[in-house]
């Protein structure tokens, strides 16, 4: 069986961004811009750490994990249940989601605000918002991929993302403006732009931001060839899975026309699980901890899942001996009427 898409978005979440990584590069731009630079870098970090504090646990583990528990089953020897239980609280580790959210739509809206007829002038040290120059431009975009091979290339959802990136910032600006110019106060205005706009806005630049470090990281050229190649469908495949999960928004902005756009979207997904299922036991190798730390019977290197998982069953204590009150049900059982409920 080919690997999920689910599958792979709990990799990459468990991760969090693929290679570099944020936090390495703010701290090298730290050190190389010194004081002058602070400002313009704590306003990029605080942008994307924003969407990425909610949306990592909100979109992976409480919507994949179950996900991945319904297809491998609900026995507690697998510990997937625990995985689920022990990441429930870090969605509210840092207050409110959608105050979290409000911040990246806020800092994104403020960018538009500041700009002129060409296009919000702005530049990040994380460069995670220069595609925002082209602004005009990107809008005028539509999909125009003619062939499934071509639409196999991360750069195919790469360019839908900041399609839809400067869609939504577009629409959220018109629902601020329409807020405050009906009488609402700047408080009740963006509450209310957020909730339908700002929100998606802000969830949909997490998840560029994710596809253009991947797309980045896959096309360097100190990446090994055999290595590129499944990086390089790794990518493509999170991208227009995760891409697929907007379909909705693609066609009502105008992006997506006629269903052959969506049609092949998913036939680009099936086809990249189909070319990842022989490398899907070594991507999932190497982001596993050891066996003994993972303690799962049916996620253990040497593949014996069914071995594994009865193995692990008989050796609780008890298993093949009958329940103690096994009587009640056989020999003892009362009579029927005999009993009234205790309610």
């Amino acid at each position: 069986m080919p690997p999920s898409p689910q599958c792979c978005s709990v990799c990459l979440g468990s991760c969090r961004f693929p290679c570099p990584h944020p936090a390495g590069r703010h701290c090298g731009l730290t050190e190389s811009l010194g004081h002058s630079g602070q400002g313009p870098l704590g306003r990029g970090r605080g942008q994307v750490g924003g969407a990425l504090s909610p949306a990592p646990e909100v979109t992976v583990f409480l919507t994949h994990v179950p996900e991945v528990t319904r297809m491998c089953g609900f026995i507690a020897e697998n510990r997937l249940g625990i995985l689920r239980d022990d990441n429930d609280p870090n969605c509210t580790y840092e207050g409110d989601n959608n105050v979290l959210l409000q911040q990246t739509s806020n800092y994104l809206l403020d960018l538009l605000a500041g700009g002129g007829p060409g296009g919000p002038r702005c530049e990040s040290p994380l460069k995670s918002v220069n595609f925002l120059q082209a602004y005009p431009a990107i809008l005028g975009q539509r999909f125009e991929v003619t062939s499934l091979q071509d639409c196999l290339d991360s750069s195919v959802p790469l360019a839908a993302y900041e399609w839809l990136v400067c869609s939504l910032l577009r629409e959220t600006h018109q629902k601020l403006t329409q807020e405050r110019s009906s009488g609402s106060s700047d408080f009740e205005a963006r509450n209310n732009s957020q909730v339908y706009c700002g929100r998606s806005l802000a969830l949909a630049f997490l998840e560029l931001t994710v596809v253009r470090r991947f797309h980045e990281h896959t096309h360097r050229p100190d990446v090994p060839p055999p290595l590129q190649a499944v990086l390089r469908r790794l990518s493509a495949l999170y991208g227009l899975w995760s891409l697929s999960q907007h379909t909705a928004l693609l066609y009502r902005g105008g992006y997506f026309s006629g269903e052959r756009a969506g049609k092949m979207v998913e036939d680009a997904i099936l086809q990249l699980c189909s070319q990842l299922k022989d490398d899907a036991v070594a991507l999932v190798d190497v982001l596993a901890p050891p066996d003994f730390i993972l303690d799962s019977p049916i996620a253990r290197a040497d593949g014996e899942l069914y071995k594994n998982l009865w193995g692990t069953i008989l050796q609780d204590s008890q298993v093949l001996e009958r329940v103690s009150w096994w009587p009640e049900f056989c020999t003892n059982k009362p009579a029927i009427g005999t009993l009234s409920s205790k309610l």
